[in-house]
């Protein structure tokens, strides 16, 4: 892997980049940008293209960038959003993080509101900033390795995302979630140029797709406050009993991001779990193989009612008679997706 650091103040600059490459163990390398080009003329844009396109920048595996670049050497005013414009034109993969912990809150919640744009966290220090860097950069690398083997099939990008992620079963659900993507996903399957080229673009936009929208989003793929709802088993019990999760162990989402992202389920493998134990649902599985009682699942709107969705705004269980679904920015694959009656009753005219 090559991951290249976009950071104005030399001090942080090095302390990010020791860190990522203590993390790497040698696996790859991280450079801190640095102008190779001096003197040149041009937009940031052009002149930017041009020094990660050739030594020792070319063909990054990820680009990190300070949201805050205005003090980089022969670059003044440069911005996390120009970087991210020539990654795109260069089809690298991109991230952004904040430095201040009231800023890196609100770059996060911001970026999960915008398409294609992955932000990462400093709030729990340098280590754990730079495995999830390279977390990020891994699941890029996995989809690409994976688009080699598949590319050729001339699949749906629904298809083809579900072959790599080894799931074909569920193509049609994931395709689902193209709805809200048509933009980014139009004629990837038809991209002119080198083999090469082509599987660094694709990649880069399958990753995007599988991490703001397929990952995002529970449906295919439920988080933990999600699956606890819909198993019916209280998100409390679900995430801190080690006994019930265990239960549900094999249905763990592995695949690229896996460690970047919160504890994520396949929600087929969820249901196949309870199918083939012949229980109600969820909780009554669990109840069955510890033999005691789970506490059930409640509603955030009212505790009286079984939860059974998930509160995209609140990240809280919430039924589906004192919710709003539908809305145009989920994708058609989400159904578990829903806004809570009071969070909707608040910011309706917004959402």
């Amino acid at each position: 892997m090559k991951i290249i650091l976009f950071e104005d103040s030399k001090v942080n600059g090095m302390l990010l980049r020791d860190a990522i490459d203590h993390a790497l163990r040698k696996t790859g390398e991280v450079i801190l940008f640095q102008p190779v080009q001096l003197g040149e003329e041009g937009t940031y844009e052009k002149r930017l293209e041009k020094e990660l396109s050739g030594a020792p920048f070319r063909k990054a595996s990820l680009i990190v960038a300070d949201l805050d670049l205005s003090s980089s050497e022969q670059y003044r005013g440069l911005s996390e959003a120009i970087v991210r414009t020539v990654a795109n034109t260069l089809a690298v993969p991109e991230c952004s993080y904040a430095r201040g912990a009231d800023r890196d809150a609100e770059l996060v919640h911001s970026a999960e509101q915008r398409e294609s744009v992955i932000a990462v966290t400093l709030k729990d220090g340098p280590e754990k900033f730079a495995d999830q860097v390279i977390s990020i950069a891994l699941g890029f690398e996995e989809i690409k390795g994976r688009l080699q083997e598949d590319l050729g099939n001339q699949k749906s990008p629904g298809k083809l995302l579900a072959t790599i992620l080894r799931k074909p079963e569920y193509a049609d659900k994931i395709s689902l979630y193209a709805s809200g993507d048509q933009n980014r996903l139009a004629n990837i399957l038809s991209l002119r140029g080198s083999q090469d080229e082509r599987n660094r673009r694709v990649s880069c936009t399958l990753g995007y797709w599988l991490w703001d929208s397929v990952l995002r989003y529970p449906g295919v793929v439920v988080n933990g406050v999600a699956a606890a709802s819909y198993l019916n088993i209280h998100e409390e019990a679900f995430l801190g009993d080690k006994s019930v999760a265990e239960l549900f162990q094999r249905a763990r989402y592995d695949g690229p991001f896996a460690n970047a992202k919160e504890a994520l389920w396949w929600r087929g493998m969820l249901d196949d779990i309870v199918a083939n134990s012949d229980a109600e649902d969820g909780r009554d599985f669990a109840s069955r193989e510890l033999n005691r009682q789970i506490r059930r699942s409640e509603c955030c709107e009212n505790p009286e009612r079984v939860a059974g969705y998930y509160c995209m705004l609140g990240r809280k269980p919430v039924s589906f008679e004192n919710s709003k679904g539908g809305l145009p920015w989920f994708p058609r694959g989400a159904d578990l997706a829903r806004v809570s009656k009071s969070k909707y009753d608040e910011l309706g005219p917004w959402l």
